[in-house]
């Protein structure tokens, strides 16, 4: 944690959230490992560090909480959390991650698969933005062929309908940019169809699960956010939303 905060301060960014996994399917590879008492303790430790160099909030991402809503809730409504990113990390029982996934499964089945889930995931409690919306087109594009959203626009949109009508937003998830997607999650598409449907909801992610990672092409998201219509970014404080101008 220290170490991207550091690195964020090199980005000149003036504040953070640190997002972990609390991922509790019993395949994943991490159930148990997401400790909020020592995440809070470290928490605690690196504001007072940098404290009048950035301000630091309490974040935590809960994986397919559509599926597991009670045990994640236990977490999530425990905490002083300021922000909670909900994402699909699963599709039935299978990961979409890693070459022995994408070479074994077709890109209907893999696409079909993951908005079903998402759409249930946007009914769910527990979470204030759905993260990576389209996310596995940034390993999938290697396999299948650059992802044309138009091919599942009615499944799209209706998890879009579905998260402005409870209030929830979406992020433009980075990390596609150093992957084979070569672009964000979602793309530009995907937002301007939220941005027309009367979505404002939006925060920024650079998915960075190191600190050189840490806030990869934010300039190149602040231009997509804008060419879509977008004129404000979201932040969290206390799990509400915080507008802040383009």
């Amino acid at each position: 944690m220290e170490a991207m905060c550091r690195a964020a301060i090199g980005h000149a960014l003036t504040e953070i959230v640190f997002t972990d996994h609390l991922d509790v399917h019993p395949l994943d590879d991490c159930p148990g490992y997401y400790e909020p008492d020592t995440y809070f303790a470290e928490l605690a430790r690196c504001r007072d560090l940098f404290a009048g160099e950035l301000t630091i909030k309490a974040g935590i991402e809960v994986g397919d909480t559509h599926r597991f809503g009670a045990e994640i809730a236990r977490t999530v409504d425990a905490f002083p959390y300021d922000f909670s990113l909900g994402s699909v990390h699963w599709i039935g029982d299978e990961a979409p991650f890693g070459a022995p996934f994408y070479e074994s499964h077709d890109s209907d089945w893999t696409y079909h698969g993951y908005f079903r889930e998402a759409l249930a995931l946007a009914g769910a409690d527990s979470f204030d933005v759905l993260g990576h919306l389209d996310m596995p087109k940034r390993e999938g594009t290697a396999y299948f062929g650059r992802f044309d959203p138009n091919l599942y626009g009615d499944e799209i949109r209706a998890i879009l309908r579905r998260l402005i009508d409870r209030g929830k937003g979406i992020e433009i998830n980075t990390s596609g940019w150093r992957r084979s997607a070569d672009e964000c999650c979602p793309g530009p598409v995907v937002l301007q169809w939220y941005r027309e449907m009367g979505g404002e909801i939006l925060t920024i992610g650079s998915d960075g699960h190191r600190p050189e990672q840490l806030a990869l092409r934010f300039e190149s998201a602040y231009d997509v956010a804008r060419a879509a219509g977008f004129r404000w970014l979201t932040t969290f404080d206390r799990r509400k939303p915080v507008q802040h101008r383009l």
